[in-house]
């Protein structure tokens, strides 16, 4: 988020801010996830070709001068502990020839030339629910609506009756209550066809063939769901378990075109559209490692193109240009290896660590390495919603309920197993004591000290992001800045339509 407020805008918080930034990204001390110790240094730990790749693209970036770039004419040269702000735009740090080039430092210095400039830095939200109900309609075939909709209404009247439409109703979700705060890692567990699909489309809006409790209760940093996806609806985005790409194009096509459906009105001086959206994906592609692959078409299950693992990161770096603040995805590790997987999850935590997005996703089978990089869990049991917290919590939550986790069992499979009768084992003793049924551990989960602590977090959380609040009106802000001219300010569009239609038009060529 962007900003705006006199008290972030004096030189005093800047410099506050981007020194904890920093400090974050470089040692992990903003959560106490494993994956952020061991890897501490995420973008250092690139491969050479990734690292080179990147200080090429540092290369050509424009150098504009700053207000303060002659203040350190009589100074003795900077350490590196010296904070961004303090640090001159020619420090070795920024240089990309220099051996103490930083690409932290060199992100987090463009990120302050931009707010000395005016332009807001990218939007950075979290989700709350609390009494979520979600049913879904009996049919097996749902209809995306279009300009035939409306001709074919008539003949499809059962789908408007409400009485016809309750008694195929069914229950899908049934009281959930969460809370995702910005910049962390959720991973959904949960059997197929205990709803993890379900929870991820209903907290993105995605709510064809669904229907929402009337007690329902989404916000997101206290901007309602109906008024997220109504006019924000580009912020909040959710990828479907299969990778859908157009396979004849190239990877950086498919990029390119994601940049510059996003390319903000506002950017630093002297950068064109296009040169603007160029420049991103390259250093999404670096950061990525796709490098190697813009030229290389997509492909998909008939044309050759890019591998699984590739197209996976395709789909992230798509997501990522996007600058979407909330992301879910829906099993996306289907049809990886478990190096590939863990590559995946790994790019999702560098996007939240640099970005401060938040993303949702589900996992069936995961691995103790992708289960360490995740902030928080969710288990899931036919519906019901039976832990919600930590994931340093979740084991000891279930071994404490009275079942036993073999030694070298996953903690992801074992959150899992024990939502299966056949898989789940209790321990010596507790046989009669464990929960059975899903309204077992519902109760069980309701009656926790962890479920009142999510409570508080919860009303915390609604709090600090009121309904109608600063947060609220900074969002709106932040997009009107980034709308290009003739764009209607509620529009959820930042490119004007004809844009979009110059877009469309140059992909359907290159196709």
């Amino acid at each position: 988020m962007a900003p705006d407020d006199e008290n972030n805008n004096t030189p005093g918080a800047s410099q506050n801010q981007d020194e904890n930034a920093i400090e974050a990204v470089q040692h992990g001390v903003r959560r106490p996830s494993k994956f952020r110790r061991e890897s501490s240094m995420v973008l250092e730990n690139m491969s050479p070709e990734d690292k080179a790749q990147l200080v090429r693209i540092a290369s050509n970036f424009p150098r504009q001068p700053t207000a303060d770039a002659g203040a350190g004419a009589g100074r003795p040269p900077l350490e590196r502990m010296d904070t961004v702000d303090e640090m001159d735009i020619e420090h070795p740090a920024f240089d990309p020839t220099s051996d103490q080039f930083d690409q932290l430092k060199w992100v987090r210095k463009i990120m302050r030339m931009l707010d000395k400039e005016g332009i807001p830095r990218p939007a950075a939200a979290g989700v709350a629910f609390h009494n979520l109900n979600v049913s879904g309609s009996g049919s097996a075939l749902q209809y995306q609506n279009n300009v035939g909709s409306v001709l074919l209404a008539p003949f499809r009247p059962q789908e408007y009756l409400s009485f016809a439409r309750s008694s195929q109703e069914r229950h899908i979700l049934r009281n959930f209550d969460g809370l995702l705060q910005s910049g962390e890692l959720l991973i959904v567990l949960g059997r197929p066809g205990s709803g993890c699909s379900t929870l991820l489309k209903t907290l993105c809006g995605e709510l064809y063939g669904l229907k929402l409790g009337k007690s329902s209760d989404i916000q997101y940093n206290g901007i309602s769901m109906e008024r997220m996806h109504k006019e924000f609806k580009g912020e909040v985005l959710y990828n479907q378990e299969v990778d859908k790409h157009f396979p004849h194009l190239t990877v950086g096509q498919t990029l390119e075109f994601a940049a510059a459906a996003r390319t903000p009105e506002v950017r630093l001086s002297g950068i064109g559209r296009q040169h603007y959206a160029k420049h991103v994906t390259q250093v999404a592609m670096t950061i990525f490692g796709l490098t190697h692959t813009y030229n290389t078409k997509v492909g998909d299950d008939y044309i050759r193109g890019v591998s699984g693992g590739e197209r996976k990161r395709v789909s992230i770096a798509e997501m990522a240009l996007s600058g979407a603040p909330i992301a879910a995805w829906d099993n996306s590790t289907r049809g990886l290896d478990s190096a590939s997987a863990l590559e995946f999850v790994k790019a999702l935590r560098i996007s939240a660590d640099l970005a401060e997005s938040s993303h949702a996703v589900a996992i069936y089978q995961a691995s103790q390495a992708i289960y360490d990089v995740f902030d928080k869990a969710i288990v899931l049991y036919e519906g019901r919603e039976i832990f919600f917290g930590p994931c340093d919590e979740a084991k000891d939550y279930f071994v404490n309920m009275g079942w036993h986790c073999p030694p070298r069992q996953t903690t992801g499979d074992f959150l899992t197993s024990v939502t299966n009768p056949q898989e789940r084992q209790a321990r010596e003793g507790m046989e009669n004591q464990v929960p059975r049924t899903p309204d077992d551990f519902e109760v069980y989960w309701k009656n926790s000290s962890q479920y009142a602590r999510l409570c508080e977090e919860i009303e915390e959380y609604r709090k600090e992001f009121p309904a109608g609040g600063e947060s609220e009106q900074r969002f709106s802000e932040l997009k009107r800045l980034m709308q290009a001219k003739h764009v209607r300010q509620k529009s959820p569009y930042i490119i004007s339509i004809p844009m979009q239609i110059k877009l469309c038009t140059i992909r359907a060529y290159q196709r």
